[in-house]
C-alpha cells in the first residue's frame, strides 16, 4: 500500500506514451516476457511524436481538474491508514505539478518509453523503460522525505527492490537495468522466483523472440502501438493441471489447491476454453484526431458461425450515427430462442462429467424448460431496436426538455400497431400506413408534459418521434439501413453528452451536503474538458465468424 499510488500514478501517465523503438534487442521490456505467458499487452513501436506532443499540451489542461479528483477522494476516504494517507498526500502534491511531458521527463519517465504487461505463469509483471534512473530514485527520496517514510528495500542476489507488503504476500519494485518493474511474490518466495520475476534471470525464450505479437499485429490489423491477448486455452490447461512455478509458491502461500483437476474435469475444462480461446485487443489507429481500438473474443469456427447467423445487422447500424447518442441493438427473438435451445439440446445429448460442471447440465436444462415454449407476437416478431436523443436539457422540477426518436423493428408491424390499437383506447381510430410518413399521434396519448408525439411505418419497422421537428426527420430514420456486416450493436455518442452529464448533475447539486457538492463541481470540470476535446465515438460490436468482434473510434477536436 505504501508504493501502489506513487507507481499507478506515474505509470497512468507514462502509459499514454508508451511506445518505443522495434522490440528486437534484447533489452526491451518484451525480451523479458515467456513465450508462454498466458496475458499480455505490449508496444511494438513508438508512439508518433506528434501524438505525444499533443497528450503533453492536454495534460496541462486536464492535470488539475484530475488531481482535484484525487484530492476529494484522499481527504474524504476512511479506508486508509495514517501512514498510507501520508504516502498519498506526498505522491499528490509531488506529481500534481508535473502537467507535462517535459515535466514528467525530469523524474525520469519518458514519452518513447517502451512497455510490456505480462504473466509470469499466472503472476503478473509490470515492465516500463525509464529515461533516467537516478532522476527517478530521486523522485521517491522527495516523496518519502515529504511523507515522513522509508520505504523497506531488499534484496535478491545483486538486485535491490522495494518491498510492500504482509507476511504472506509483497509487492516487489525494483530499478532493474534501465527498466522499472513491479511484480508481487509470496513473502518468503525463493530468490529464483524472485529473479525471475523481476527479470534477473531471462525466460528461456522470450515473445520478442517468438514474434507472436508481431502475427497478431497482422491477423487482426493492429498498429504497432499496443496489442495483446488472454489466452484462455493456456490458462485452462495451466490451472487445471498440477501447479508449478510461481503459481506454486503462491498457491502454497494462500493455501490453495496445487494438484490440479482430475482428468476427467481437465479435460472438460479444456474443451471448454477451447471454444473461446483467446481474447485480443490492439490500437488500429492511433492519431492526434483519432484513436481506433480493436478487441476480438476468438470463438471455435463451428460455434461462431452459428452465434453470426443467429445476429443480423441491427437496425440503422449501416448509416453514421445520430444526435447526442445513438443506440441500436438486433434482438431477432426467435433466432436467439433457437441458438440457446440448440446449445441446450448439445449439453442435454452429451452432459459434463466432471462434477463441478453440474451446474452447467442443470442450468442449460432449465434455461431449455423456459426457452421451449411458445412466443407470441408481438414479441416473435421482433427483429431490433434503435434509440437517438437529439437533445435533453434538464428544467427545475420539471421534466427535461427532449426530443429524439424511437425504432422498433419487425417482421409484421402492422400486426404489432394492431396490437397497441387494442390495448390503448387511445389509438383506436388511428391510421398509419406503411409507407415511411409521418402521422402525428393522438393527442390525449400522453400527459402534457410529454413534447409533440409522431409515427411513421415501414413493411419491416415502426418510428416514433417525439419533440418539435422530429417528424421531419422520421421518414429518413425509418428508411436508414442495417450494416452490410452482422454488428448486432452499435452505440455513437457526441462529446455533447458530457456537457449535458454536466447539466443534469448541476440539478441535483442544491440537494446535496457540501462535499456532495464539490465532488459535483469536480467532476464537472471533467465533463466539460471532455466535451472540449471530444467530437465523437463510436462503438460496435460484430458477429463475425471467427467470433465477437470490438470496433471504438473516438474523433478527436
Amino acid at each position: 500500500m505504501r508504493i501502489h499510488r506513487f507507481v499507478s500514478l506515474v505509470i497512468a501517465a507514462a502509459a499514454l506514451g508508451a511506445c518505443g523503438k522495434s522490440q528486437n534487442n534484447a533489452d526491451t521490456p518484451l525480451a523479458f516476457v515467456p513465450a508462454d505467458t498466458p496475458y499480455v499487452y505490449a508496444n511494438l513501436e513508438p508512439t508518433p511524436k506528434a501524438v505525444t506532443d499533443h497528450w503533453s499540451s492536454r495534460m496541462q489542461e486536464y492535470w488539475p481538474a484530475l488531481f482535484g479528483v484525487y484530492n476529494d477522494l484522499l481527504t474524504n476516504s476512511n479506508k486508509l491508514s495514517e501512514h498510507d494517507r501520508r504516502i498519498a498526500t506526498a505522491l499528490l502534491d509531488e506529481l500534481k505539478t508535473h502537467d507535462s511531458w517535459d515535466k514528467l521527463r525530469a523524474i525520469g519517465i519518458k514519452p518513447d518509453m517502451r512497455m510490456a504487461f505480462y504473466g509470469v505463469g499466472m503472476t503478473p509483471v509490470l515492465r516500463i523503460e525509464l529515461g533516467d534512473q537516478a532522476a527517478f530514485k530521486a523522485e521517491v527520496e522527495r516523496i518519502e522525505a515529504a511523507a515522513g517514510e522509508k520505504l523497506a528495500v531488499a534484496k535478491t542476489g545483486a538486485q535491490e527492490y522495494w518491498q510492500i507488503g504482509n507476511d504472506k504476500i509483497v509487492a516487489m519494485i525494483a530499478i532493474e537495468g534501465s527498466q522499472l518493474v513491479a511484480t508481487i511474490a509470496p513473502a518468503q518466495a525463493s530468490d529464483t522466483l524472485k529473479q525471475t520475476l523481476l527479470g534477473v534471470i531471462r525466460p528461456a525464450q522470450s515473445l520478442a523472440a517468438a514474434g507472436t505479437l508481431e502475427t497478431l499485429a497482422k491477423q487482426y490489423g493492429y498498429s504497432p502501438y499496443g496489442e495483446g491477448y488472454v489466452d484462455f486455452a493456456g490458462l485452462a490447461a495451466r490451472l487445471s493441471g498440477p501447479l508449478a512455478g510461481s503459481d506454486l509458491e503462491i498457491a502454497r502461500t494462500l493455501g490453495l489447491p496445487v494438484s490440479g483437476s482430475d482428468a476427467v474435469c481437465k479435460s472438460e475444462y479444456v474443451d471448454i476454453a477451447h471454444k473461446f480461446p483467446r481474447l485480443v485487443a490492439g490500437l488500429e489507429e492511433l492519431g492526434t484526431q483519432r484513436v481506433r481500438v480493436g478487441a476480438q473474443m476468438e470463438i471455435e469456427p463451428g460455434l461462431a458461425q452459428q452465434i453470426a447467423a443467429s445476429l443480423p445487422a441491427a437496425p440503422g447500424s449501416g448509416e453514421a450515427g445520430r444526435g447526442i447518442l445513438d443506440f441500436s441493438v438486433a434482438l431477432p427473438i426467435l433466432k436467439l430462442k433457437d441458438f440457446w435451445i440448440k446449445q441446450a439440446d448439445a449439453v442435454a445429448a452429451k452432459p459434463f462429467a466432471c462434477a463441478h460442471l453440474a451446474e452447467l447440465n442443470a442450468g442449460f436444462a432449465q434455461m431449455k424448460s423456459k426457452l421451449d415454449v411458445t412466443i407470441p407476437p408481438p414479441a416473435s416478431d421482433l427483429t431490433g431496436a434503435r434509440f437517438v436523443l437529439d437533445k435533453a436539457e434538464p428544467r427545475d422540477g420539471g421534466m427535461p426538455d427532449v426530443a429524439g426518436k424511437l425504432l422498433f423493428g419487425s417482421n409484421n408491424p402492422g400486426a404489432a400497431l394492431a396490437m397497441a390499437q387494442l390495448a390503448l383506447p387511445a389509438l383506436k381510430d388511428f391510421k398509419l400506413a406503411a409507407d415511411g410518413k409521418p402521422v402525428a399521434l393522438p393527442a390525449g396519448l400522453a400527459p402534457a408534459s410529454i413534447p409533440p408525439l409522431f409515427a411513421a411505418m415501414s413493411d419491416k419497422a415502426i418510428a416514433i418521434g417525439a419533440g418539435t421537428g422530429e417528424d421531419a426527420e422520421l421518414g429518413q430514420f425509418l428508411a436508414a439501413p442495417a450494416a452490410k456486416e452482422s454488428v448486432f450493436l452499435r452505440m455513437h455518442f457526441s462529446g455533447a453528452i458530457y456537457g449535458l452529464m454536466a447539466r443534469f448533475a448541476a440539478t441535483m447539486k442544491a440537494r446535496l451536503p457540501a462535499d456532495g457538492q464539490a465532488r459535483i463541481d469536480q467532476q464537472s470540470k471533467l465533463f466539460a474538458i471532455y466535451e472540449k476535446w471530444i467530437r465523437s465515438g463510436d462503438i460496435a460490436l460484430s458477429a463475425t465468424p471467427t467470433g465477437i468482434a470490438l470496433h471504438e473510434t473516438v474523433e478527436q477536436n
